[in-house]
């Protein structure tokens, strides 16, 4: 597998990856994962986030992202992204105005080939933010386990532990992206600045 492949099949972990998460998704042992680990890490696609003695965790970096998104997909014409694009905005106002969601986006940059503003384009490179709504931010951890327990009662079933602590931001990333092709989410937003982008939306309060 090469890196491109490698980085875009590793999904967005708010927490980060392990040795052993990374063993388990390409099926290998976790002697191979942590020497591939290492591997990446030392060309700049990897980047620790918590080692405390006992377990450390992965994520990748900006420059794992930028290549993750060298996408091969065939370029669509403007206009069709146009469209995707005023669907993805109507989208932030959507989840920020319905209380099912308890996060928010608070910004919103734009970066990539769409930002050129002519031409084809194969993907929607954006930046997001997203923080708790500030309506549910005292008592969001009462208010997150309450709801949990509803969409659990409801037959809604997480894929780990993680998954049902982060919920909150992964449900506005999941509506966010909306089974677009064409829009494309970045895992982080370390390092944005570095990339020439337009900021498109933002709330300061």
């Amino acid at each position: 597998m090469n890196a491109r492949k490698l980085v875009s099949s590793i999904p967005f972990e708010t927490n980060g990856f392990s040795i052993q998460c990374f063993a388990n998704r390409f099926k290998i042992s976790q002697e191979i994962a942590k020497t591939r680990i290492e591997a990446f890490e030392s060309e700049g696609y990897f980047e620790k986030v918590r080692d405390d003695g006992k377990t450390t965790r992965w994520q990748l970096t900006m420059k794992a992202a930028t290549l993750a998104q060298a996408s091969a997909a065939k370029k669509i014409k403007r206009a069709t992204a146009d469209k995707h694009y005023q669907a993805f905005l109507q989208r932030v106002h959507e989840i920020n105005c319905n209380d099912s969601y308890l996060y928010r986006v608070t910004k919103v940059a734009l970066f990539g080939s769409y930002l050129s503003g002519t031409g084809p384009v194969s993907d929607i490179d954006l930046f997001i933010w997203v923080s708790c709504k500030p309506k549910f931010d005292t008592d969001f951890s009462i208010i997150r386990e309450q709801r949990t327990k509803e969409m659990l009662a409801e037959g809604r079933r997480f894929k780990n532990l993680s998954g049902e602590m982060h919920w909150p931001e992964l449900d506005v990333r999941k509506y966010l992206k909306n089974g677009s092709r064409v829009i494309s989410i970045q895992g982080h937003n370390e390092g944005y600045e570095l990339f020439e982008h337009k900021i498109v939306f933002g709330i300061t309060n």
